[in-house]
This record gives C-alpha cells, sequence and structure tokens, in this order.
C-alpha cells in the first residue's frame, strides 16, 4: 500500500502538511460504493440501517441518509445526532441492553421506526413513558439464539444483549398489559466482523427460522437481521464475499410463508472501514537490543483498535510509507506511539522502507470505523487528529485538529448542552 484508498501520494502528503498530522482521511466514493453493493446483497424493499457507532462524524451519517440509509443509534446522543443529521425519524431504530428512561422518552418524542428492546424491565419502562405521554410506540425484540450462537466477545450464550425464549413468553403472557406497545419486529445481533460468508448465512438461517416460529405471537411487520458483515481490517483479510449472502436472503423469503415481512440489517464496519485510513508523522527511528522502532506522532489514543483491542487476535495490520516506491529494501519495524505506555503499538514487525526517517509519513489502511471515536482521545492530553472527507476533487473538513484544552471543554459544553432531559433539542 502506497497510499490510502483513492489518494495519491503527493495528495496525501498536501493535506498531512496542511491540517496537521496525525488525521483521518475517509474516501466519499468507497462508503456510497459499499453501501450500494449491501444494498443489493439484500431483498428488494429491505432497510438498511447505518450504525452510527461506527463512524458518528455528521457528514459521514448524511451521506448515507443520501443513499437511502436509515441510522441504528445505541444511546440517546446517537438518537439526537441523527436526528439533527437529517435523519427522518421512521428510519431510525434504538438498540443497547441498558437504555435509560429519559433515552426511551426521546425515542417516544421522536417516533422513530423501532425501539430494539433487550429486555421484559425494558417493555415495562416503554409501557409507563408511554401510559405517561398518552402515547404508543413501535417495537422489536430482539432475540438471544442461546448458546447455539456463534460465541464472540459476549455475543452468543447467556449475554446481556436480547431476550431468551423463557423472557419472549413472558411477553407474550403479558402482551394484553402491554397495550402501548406495537410490537411489530424481532431483531437479531450475534456477531461482529464476520469475513466468513458461510458463518453469516448460518446466522441468519437460524434467526429467520426462530422468527418464523414466533410470528404467530405478535403482528410482525420487519424482520432485522443486524448486522456482522465484516470488513477487511488486517493485511491478510480478504473482503467479504457477498454473493452467498445474497442467496441466502432470498432464499429466507420463503421461510415466512405468504407472511409480507420486511427485511432489514444493520451495518458499520462494512460500509465505512475500509473507506478510512489513519496518518501519522515519523518522529524518531530507533534501534533498541537490535530491534528497530519507528515512533509516531499518533497513537492508540486515536485508534486503540491498532493495540489489538476490540479484535480477537492481533495480526500484521496493512501500514506503508506514503508515497513508498515498489520493490524498494524493507526492514521489520515495530510502530510505537507517543504514549508513555507499553501497549501504545500500532504495527509489529511491519516491513518498512530501510531508509525510513523522521518526517516520513505513515498511512494505516482500514482505519474508516471504530477507530477515532471509539478511542480514548484525551489520554495524556494530546491534541485531537482532524478528520477530512475526500468527495471527488473536494476535500470536506469534518473536524480540524483541536487542540487537547479547547477540545475537554467543548466536550463539556456540548455534553451540558446534549444532556437527555427527555426533550430533542433544536439547532440553534
Amino acid at each position: 500500500m502506497s497510499a490510502p484508498a483513492a489518494f495519491d501520494p503527493d495528495r496525501v502528503a498536501t493535506l498531512a502538511a496542511r491540517h496537521g498530522t496525525p488525521l483521518f482521511i475517509y474516501d466519499a466514493p468507497a462508503m456510497r460504493a459499499a453501501a450500494a453493493r449491501l444494498q443489493e446483497a439484500l431483498p428488494p424493499g429491505a432497510r438498511l440501517f447505518f450504525a452510527v457507532k461506527a463512524n458518528p462524524a455528521p457528514d459521514v451519517i448524511r451521506l448515507f441518509a443520501g443513499e437511502g440509509l436509515g441510522a441504528e443509534v445505541a444511546s440517546g446522543g446517537e438518537l439526537r445526532l441523527a436526528l439533527a443529521c437529517g435523519v427522518a425519524p421512521d428510519r431510525i431504530v434504538f438498540s443497547g441492553p441498558a437504555k435509560t428512561a429519559p433515552e426511551l422518552r426521546c425515542a417516544i418524542e421522536a417516533c422513530i421506526f423501532a425501539v430494539q428492546a433487550e429486555s421484559v424491565a425494558e417493555l415495562d419502562t416503554l409501557q409507563a413513558l408511554c401510559v405517561a405521554r398518552g402515547a404508543t410506540v413501535r417495537v422489536a425484540l430482539r432475540v438471544n439464539l442461546g448458546p447455539g450462537g456463534e460465541r464472540r466477545g459476549g455475543w452468543g450464550g447467556p449475554s446481556p444483549f436480547g431476550m431468551d425464549t423463557d423472557a419472549l413468553d413472558e411477553v407474550t403472557a403479558r402482551a394484553a398489559r402491554l397495550d402501548r406497545l406495537r410490537i411489530v419486529g424481532l431483531h437479531n445481533h450475534q456477531a461482529s466482523q464476520t469475513l466468513d460468508p458461510a458463518k453469516l448465512i448460518a446466522r441468519f438461517d437460524a434467526f429467520a427460522r426462530v422468527a418464523a416460529s414466533l410470528g404467530s405471537r405478535f403482528d410482525l411487520q420487519f424482520v432485522n437481521f443486524g448486522g456482522g458483515f465484516g470488513a477487511p481490517f488486517y493485511a491478510d483479510d480478504a473482503p467479504l464475499d457477498l454473493a452467498p449472502v445474497r442467496a441466502c436472503f432470498a432464499a429466507l423469503a420463503g421461510v415466512f410463508g405468504d407472511r409480507p415481512l420486511q427485511f432489514a440489517a444493520e451495518s458499520g464496519r462494512y460500509l465505512v472501514g475500509p473507506a478510512g485510513c489513519y496518518v501519522a508523522r515519523v518522529v524518531d527511528v530507533k534501534r533498541s537490543f537490535g530491534v528497530r522502532y519507528a515512533l509516531l506522532d499518533g497513537g492508540i489514543h486515536h485508534v486503540l483498535g491498532l493495540s489489538g483491542t476490540m479484535r480477537s487476535l492481533r495480526r500484521p495490520v496493512a501500514v506503508a510509507r506514503v508515497g513508498a516506491r515498489s520493490g524498494e529494501p524493507c526492514e521489520p519495524t515495530e510502530i510505537a506511539g507517543p504514549l508513555c505506555t507499553p501497549i501504545d503499538r500500532l504495527a509489529g514487525a511491519a516491513e518498512l522502507p530501510c531508509d525510513l526517517a523522521a518526517g516520513d509519513l505513515l498511512a494505516f489502511a482500514n482505519c474508516g470505523a471504530y477507530a477515532k471515536h471509539a478511542s480514548p482521545l484525551n489520554f495524556l492530553g494530546h491534541d485531537w487528529p482532524a478528520e477530512l472527507m475526500i468527495d471527488g476533487a473536494r476535500v470536506i473538513v469534518l473536524s480540524p485538529q483541536i487542540a487537547f484544552g479547547p477540545a475537554l471543554w467543548q466536550s463539556r459544553e456540548v455534553l451540558q448542552r446534549f444532556r437527555c432531559d427527555g426533550k430533542i433539542p433544536t439547532s440553534s
């Protein structure tokens, strides 16, 4: 990789000089292309929701809304953000295992497409809130498939997420007392970052059959198969083949017989992961007991995933010097950041040019998802990196580089302004 995604080395160097390093660069055409591929893999009329948690930059949310995607949110803050970015309320689903009453009140007032409920207690809270406000709310029940599901990071088997079969039995028995809830959907999300289409298909098939067996209990209108569509992150990851997934969805329509159900799915990594890169500048190159180290001005406080956190196994990442020449001599290099902690390692034994020197730029591919916004930005007081989006000849500044002090103060102001008090804030 000599340059990130669709960008040439000269352009990357110019952007780094103008906006400072470290910085994130996102490729808008790549995001649109990923959205189109995933939409084509779903049946006609299906809904696709962008998982805001993957990259909550407002311009990214607006881009996907413009491509016809809805938003999957997992907090009151994300709900208000999606609404502020122009996502229609009837294109928003709200997930999460511990939604608070104020957050649920926000969802009810906004009249979103569905609250994806994860427990009987959450349903009781929704019922009480609706009674108090004289409202109703659309609900999808998140189903826990149990120990037979794929287990990774707590998704399968005993889990804080979703409802077991006995909980669904309780919901059925109490349906008359939950008269303010319109239970119109079922939802499942059993695993993340799945690159093997066979595993996705097995999971979708298992959920479809459970959903079909539960269909007679509720007035179902849609079935949300959740996410899990993987995207390359490590250097040796192969892209997800969506052709078998497309065939799977086409076949699953028959599982529900003549019932006119709408299919839905969610995605974060697949849509934005490969469309982003992280660029940092080499500050020093040194050797320690024969091992070469490249020390950068950026680290895991911006891209926590490069440390192996949130990953099941750490493997070689896709990183290269910006402007590297094909075939030039390279040697294994440990890449570390500026933090005074031993976990600030971005790559191990990366093959980088032998003449790597201070001032060079390194670009890490596949950093568009769960990067800046899923990292400890304030740790040790370093500046926040800029975020740019490239759309053809245009360079859109999503967020400038922000000095640590003002960034922290600004975050406090934002928290005060958008505190969830049961009201949807309006722009001034």
